[in-house]
């Protein structure tokens, strides 16, 4: 025979409060993994975003500087001016518009100037911390000696060791002074001794100095 079963009027509603919470629960759940994801996000987006606050490759700016360096034996070696200078974690230090007097016995012989220049140090075999200064784009040295006589070095790019005086170039250089124009591609020139080696494609003329 078939049988019939019938619900009671009280067990109706549970079963309809199970189902809505059946329903609920998944929708709940969704609710907390979508938040526990958003969350995650966020965290890693941050995370991610520290690293590129800390990794600047520079950790000094400044403008208008004006720098005075001195020998072993506390005399003026050269004075460093430039609109802006930027120092770098490599320990480079990058300049805008730089402006170099290199002093010889107490007196300001030669002046660079160029639109831009990087300083550099070096540790030598004997621990001596070494610099070199790179200028680029219209470097122009010049320069009055005691008798004086002008000259003028005109390139786009040389290298200087401060502290030797030593100026080398493999750009085109120009030399002029007031009794000859010499130029060339490359130069070596010793401040110091006023000593100056071109390296190759010389070309140049003398005039002679009228009073």
């Amino acid at each position: 025979m078939l049988s019939f079963s019938c619900l009671q009027p009280t067990q109706r509603p549970r079963q309809i409060m199970q189902r809505i919470g059946l329903f609920i629960i998944p929708g709940v759940i969704a609710v907390v993994l979508f938040i526990a994801i958003n969350s995650f996000d966020s965290i890693t987006s941050e995370s991610n975003s520290q690293p590129e606050k800390q990794n600047l490759n520079f950790n000094a700016y400044s403008e208008g500087i004006n720098t005075i360096l001195y020998d072993a034996q506390g005399n003026i070696n050269y004075t460093l001016q430039a609109e802006r200078q930027v120092h770098f974690n490599d320990n480079a230090t990058e300049l805008e518009k730089p402006y170099i007097r290199l002093y010889q016995d107490g007196d300001s012989r030669w002046n660079i100037v160029a639109n831009s220049g990087r300083i550099s140090s070096a540790e030598t075999n004997d621990k001596t911390t070494v610099d070199t200064i790179e200028l680029a784009g219209n470097v122009q040295v010049y320069g009055l000696d005691a008798f004086g006589n002008r000259t003028l070095m005109s390139t786009e790019f040389l290298t200087l060791n401060p502290d030797l005086e030593i100026l080398e170039t493999d750009n085109p250089v120009s030399v002029v002074t007031d009794t000859f124009h010499q130029s060339s591609i490359g130069m070596i020139a010793n401040l110091k001794l006023d000593e100056v080696t071109f390296l190759r494609d010389i070309k140049g003329k003398y005039e002679q100095k009228t009073n």
